[in-house]
């Protein structure tokens, strides 16, 4: 079986308390990852563990996103240098459902081996944001508990819940020491492009992992303003991306997933 990792703050006993016990009951081995407070580094701190590069300003991160972002880079550490082939990633406000237990078996980390599929996304966004609800996939296939497998054809963002392998996490580091960017851009950003072209990500439908927005309030979207600037780079890179997602589908290479969670 893969080895579960939940990422969570100190503070919120709550939340590790709920996941913790689901995992108990599914009868997964898994670890507490102890997740970096913005409360309790001091900005500058943050700011220079996080780093800078060229796309810092067209992707900026909060103080809650760069200690969430540095939490995940952490664990990367931990699943490059480890043994095993792959491992599954959780943040602790996520909801699993009764199919969950099938995506830490070993042959999901065969899967992504045969596909050449550094990541693989496990979550379902209850939002309204239409890049969630509707990415853009090509079908590979049967996935693990009767999901298609497909590869990411789209921006698809959160770091709610994924399996890693330890290849894509030592290409990662060693791709980008500093991040600069919020981890779910980083890893599923086509946009970005850094994490989404060096690891080929996939995703799975139905998911097996909800983004559970509805019980537990985010610790980090306070931060972000309501209606965030885009530079002009941002945009330019947004356009090239719609436009390359628009060829795709246009020649069927890719079609709109409608996502649904297998919990529902």
């Amino acid at each position: 079986m893969l080895h579960v990792h939940v990422v969570n703050l100190a503070r919120e006993t709550g939340r590790l308390a709920r996941i913790g016990a689901t995992l108990d009951g599914f009868g997964l081995g898994w670890t507490r990852v102890e997740a970096l407070d913005r409360r309790a580094i001091a900005a500058d701190a943050l700011r220079a563990a996080f780093g800078s590069g060229p796309l810092s300003r067209a992707y900026p991160a909060t103080p809650g996103d760069m200690a969430c972002t540095l939490s995940h880079r952490r664990l990367w550490d931990e699943i490059a240098g480890g043994a095993a082939e792959a491992a599954v990633v959780l943040e602790d406000d996520a909801l699993l459902a009764a199919t969950f237990p099938a995506f830490a078996e070993d042959g999901v980390a065969r899967l992504m081996r045969d596909h050449a599929m550094g990541v693989l996304k496990l979550e379902f966004w209850p939002g309204a944001e239409r890049s969630r609800r509707h990415p853009l996939g090509q079908a590979l296939g049967a996935g693990p508990a009767g999901t298609t497998l497909h590869r990411l054809r789209s921006g698809f963002l959160g770091s709610c819940g994924y399996v890693l392998t330890a290849r894509g996490a030592g290409a990662l580091l060693s791709r980008f020491p500093a991040l600069t960017v919020p981890v779910d851009h980083l890893l599923f950003g086509r946009s970005a492009g850094m994490g989404f072209d060096l690891l080929r990500p996939g995703f799975v439908c139905p998911a097996p992992v909800l983004h559970d927005i509805s019980t537990f309030a985010s610790d980090i979207r306070p931060e972000r303003p309501e209606t965030p600037a885009r530079t002009l780079r941002r945009r330019w890179r947004d356009w090239r991306t719609r436009r390359a997602e628009m060829a795709e589908v246009t020649s069927g290479a890719a079609v709109p997933v409608e996502m649904t969670f297998s919990g529902a």
